[in-house]
């Protein structure tokens, strides 16, 4: 139902748009079926903060403003399935705090844009530099958090204001911190995080262990205030794809799979902007996923190899074709992506991360209309432009 929009918030008529996001839905759903569907569904990673630079505002403005917010996510919806044409499937509006829940959750610093860096990304600093910090972390109670609270009673209020404008369009938030490898990054820095990985061991297990117990009192603390079913749990863990194999073994993958089991009896995803395919069977067996989410890092062909039939997958495209004005490397990029990955289904086409400020978006366009148009089932090989060049760099690698 179509209401008066807040002051400055573009209206979104929920039923202009319900065809195409269903067939949407559809075309993806047989995807992750591991069937072929018409063509290969094309799903693009655009966050609000695009949203709000290509629409005239700046991160200060979006991150702390709710009416910017709201209306900089509705604005993007109505670009991605008017203008992009991306395979969007879900239309919804959510709380974006940004990438600092654990700086929230412990009470670090966390830096947000303002006046005088209005384009800065938020970022936590860094609040443990010692051992004696590890012991000293303790892990708060979120019903007594005034940070957790916070972010909740604003989520309410957001709910509040889209309900008196658009009723039923759907909002989403959660106050989650990554899990422990990840977390551990913000909370230490990159830097201090892989050394003690190496020279402190046993307090990094110490430190993980917290930080496990946090996830979980945050997730249990989001069902108690937001409901919703249970069963199914995603992962973001770009730090933990920097540590080799054995590393992982020891450092990641316990604790992950211990809140997979935890959260995750329905469905479980995983986002990796570092490397996935040197553990890719671990994925696959142990925590046997459904979904993942991979960057640029990774080896495609190794990815579409290890997950074929089991793992459904989505990204990898180099984001940074879309920068250097060449239609030719972004041809190639969409390319080899369909070549390995999308034959039997079970692929979606994007890129690796997210689209980052400063994406020309006619670049994200035309990689989206020539991915419709290469990735059209049955994939012919005459639809590919540099079929030998791509099947020569793969022979290659084998």
């Amino acid at each position: 139902m179509l209401l008066q929009a807040p002051i400055g918030v573009e209206f979104l008529d929920l039923k202009r748009y319900e065809r195409v996001v269903e067939e949407n839905r559809r075309r993806v759903e047989a995807a992750v079926r591991f069937e072929e569907p018409d063509r290969v569904p094309v799903v693009i990673g655009v966050g609000g903060p695009y949203y709000a630079w290509i629409f005239g505002y700046t991160l200060a403005e979006y991150y702390g403003d709710l009416r910017v917010m709201l209306d900089a996510q509705v604005k993007g919806i109505k670009w991605r399935l008017s203008w992009l044409r991306d395979d969007l499937t879900h239309v919804g509006v959510w709380l974006d705090a940004g990438s600092v829940a654990e700086g929230i959750v412990f009470g670090c610093r966390v830096v947000m844009p303002d006046e005088s860096s209005p384009w800065r990304s938020p970022w936590i600093v860094p609040c443990i530099r010692s051992l004696e910090d590890i012991d000293e972390l303790e892990v708060p109670d979120p019903r007594d958090h005034r940070g957790v609270r916070s972010y909740y009673e604003k989520l309410d209020e957001l709910k509040r204001r889209v309900e008196e404008w658009c009723r039923g369009l759907p909002v989403s938030g959660a106050l989650q911190i990554h899990p422990p490898v990840s977390a551990a990054g913000s909370l230490l820095g990159p830097e201090r995080l892989y050394a003690w990985l190496y020279r402190h061991p046993r307090e990094m297990h110490k430190l993980f262990r917290k930080l496990e117990e946090a996830f979980t009192a945050l997730r249990e603390y989001y069902y108690e205030v937001v409901g919703g079913e249970e069963g199914s749990l995603s992962l973001a863990d770009d730090h933990a794809g920097y540590l080799s194999r054995a590393m992982y073994e020891e450092f990641a993958l316990p604790y992950n799979l211990r809140l997979y089991e935890r959260f995750g009896a329905k469905y479980r995803a995983l986002h990796m902007d570092s490397r996935m395919d040197h553990v890719a069977d671990l994925l696959r067996d142990v925590y046997k996923l459904q979904f993942a989410d991979v960057g640029v890092e990774s080896d495609i062909s190794v990815i579409a190899r290890e997950f074929k039939g089991r793992v459904a997958f989505k990204g990898n495209a180099d984001w940074r074709a879309l920068l250097t004005g060449s239609r030719e490397r972004i041809e190639l990029v969409v390319e080899e992506c369909i070549y390995h990955a999308a034959p039997g289904g079970g692929y979606l086409f994007d890129n690796g991360g997210e689209t980052y400020i400063g994406v020309p978006p006619e670049a994200l366009k035309y990689e989206v209309e020539y991915a419709k148009r290469v990735g059209r089932y049955p994939l012919r090989r005459e639809n590919f432009r540099y079929l030998k060049m791509i099947e020569a760099d793969s022979n290659q690698h084998c």
